[in-house]
């Protein structure tokens, strides 16, 4: 995330600095340079405050020396670059519809659950096209149950459409965290987004990944007070 927002800012000449909060791993971006202030920065280990002043042209690549205007980003294009309106570069960030990439992909779970013969509960069938009453991917009872899947390539995430179970238990699910990175490992993963319930049966949870995290494996994982079950028919990754 520090390294993604360091990369805005030494591209957009309206950045003049950056806050990074470490507890929720957001960056605030600012139009000036405070001096003398902490830029309302909470007190957690890890937070800090940089002015664009200092940061390494070599962090913007082809970009380190561009003459875009302020309300233009710079975008490298090898072994050049060009200079897009700021304005276009948010709209088509948040607009543009990425591809379903999930679909038939290499998944996991923490834990099986052994269904009875009439119900399909592998991880598999997380991303297998069938959102039916009895085709889901199940773990057994865990306080942090998980699922994941490995889409084959790095993409950038825009969203993660999650369909719950459809036949009943619904309720089960009360809070889902969705990562996005390379490995398993959540505190090497960037938060794409959160759900918090309680769920209903056959509910659609469209989660959007507003930071356009990168990665090739998606992970949620159902949080609970007390050891549960996490079950869901259908997880839809869209990226590009």
């Amino acid at each position: 995330m520090w390294s993604l927002c360091a990369q805005f800012c030494s591209r957009v000449q309206v950045c003049k600095s950056i806050n990074f909060i470490a507890w929720n791993k957001t960056c605030q971006i600012n139009d000036a340079e405070p001096v003398g202030n902490d830029c309302a920065l909470l007190e957690s280990v890890g937070n800090s405050f940089v002015a664009a002043s200092s940061l390494p042209k070599e962090l913007a690549g082809p970009c380190k020396d561009h003459d875009c205007k302020v309300n233009e980003v710079c975008s490298p294009q090898s072994p050049t670059y060009t200079c897009v309106p700021l304005l276009v570069v948010f709209t088509e960030r948040r607009t543009r519809e990425g591809c379903l990439v999930s679909q038939f992909k290499e998944t996991g779970q923490s834990t099986s659950y052994d269904c009875t013969k009439k119900y399909v509960c592998k991880a598999g069938a997380g991303v297998d096209g069938i959102k039916e009453l009895r085709n889901m991917f199940h773990t057994d009872k865990e306080r942090e149950p998980f699922w994941w899947v490995n889409l084959g390539q790095v993409y950038k995430v825009q969203k993660v459409v999650s369909t719950n179970r459809i036949d009943r238990y619904g309720g089960r699910l009360t809070k889902m965290l969705i990562h996005v990175g390379t490995s398993l490992d959540t505190s090497q993963m960037e938060l794409c987004g959160q759900f918090i319930g309680s769920a209903v049966t056959g509910q659609v949870i469209v989660t959007p990944c507003n930071t356009l995290p990168e990665g090739h494996i998606v992970k949620l994982t159902s949080v609970n007070t007390a050891p549960q079950m996490f079950h869901l028919a259908e997880v839809e990754v869209f990226g590009f």
